[in-house]
């Protein structure tokens, strides 16, 4: 077993937005499927813990973005296991270009959930030779409650439909950066990149559900910004981020 893991990947056409940078919503997929990969190999991936009675959901991100790769740019992923935070397994990872660059860190927070209760169990507990290194560290945030922002508007509603699900038979998380990304017009994302991502999951959606989302005013002039997806058939708050752009 492998504590630390890497990948290599070139940036495919349909990853990038129309500024030809690799979009938000990719980054979340490479990074996700490069923890799927590194699950795999410590033997606490969907094939071994599915039977078993248990699976992963991703709960809480923050993501650093210094620069965006480009159409056919080759990318480094790394990611590790970084430590037990509570109920939480944190995760990092950093995005290399071919010169050891650091194009976007991430911090991420895993609950490890009973499929049968949905209740969360302690992974460490129950497999005790996945290895943490506790010393490396992408970003050394941890997971927090986001304060509502009231000064939101409504900007559209979307209902989920085939292309949204996936293999748990739920949304995506990179569903969801994509959606809130989709709160901005064309202009606004040819004169801004997303500095920063901090993004909360709370709720599960479905094929057919209806998500509303929410945005504050992008015209604020400290480029922070808020966006809230709520789920109008539950009337949960399916996730919540804070935005930075630049």
């Amino acid at each position: 077993m492998k504590p630390f893991w890497e990948t290599s990947q070139q940036v495919r056409a349909f990853d990038v937005d129309a500024n030809n940078r690799l979009k938000v919503s990719s980054i979340f997929d490479y990074f996700q499927d490069a923890a799927s990969l590194h699950a795999d190999n410590l033997k606490v991936g969907y094939d071994e813990m599915i039977p078993m009675g248990y699976f992963w959901v991703m709960s809480w991100a923050k993501f650093e973005f210094n620069s965006y790769p480009k159409f056919k740019d080759e990318v480094k992923v790394q990611t590790w296991g970084k430590k037990q935070h509570k109920l939480y397994s944190v995760r990092d990872f950093l995005m290399l270009d071919d010169d050891e660059n650091v194009l976007c860190k991430a911090t991420t927070a895993w609950l490890f959930l009973d499929a049968k209760s949905l209740r969360p169990k302690i992974m460490p507990q129950l497999f005790p030779d996945v290895i943490f290194l506790k010393d490396k560290s992408a970003i050394d945030d941890l997971p927090e409650k986001f304060k509502y922002n009231p000064n939101t508007e409504l900007v559209y509603s979307k209902e989920l439909k085939y292309s949204d699900i996936d293999l748990n038979k739920h949304t995506n998380n990179a569903k969801y950066v994509e959606m809130l990304l989709d709160c901005y017009n064309n202009e606004f994302h040819n004169s801004h990149r997303m500095k920063s991502l901090t993004i909360s999951f709370l709720s599960e959606t479905k094929f057919g559900d209806t998500i509303e989302l929410s945005a504050s005013d992008q015209t604020e002039a400290n480029n922070s910004h808020f966006v809230e997806g709520k789920n109008l058939k539950t009337g949960k708050t399916v996730f919540q981020a804070k935005i930075i752009w630049k």
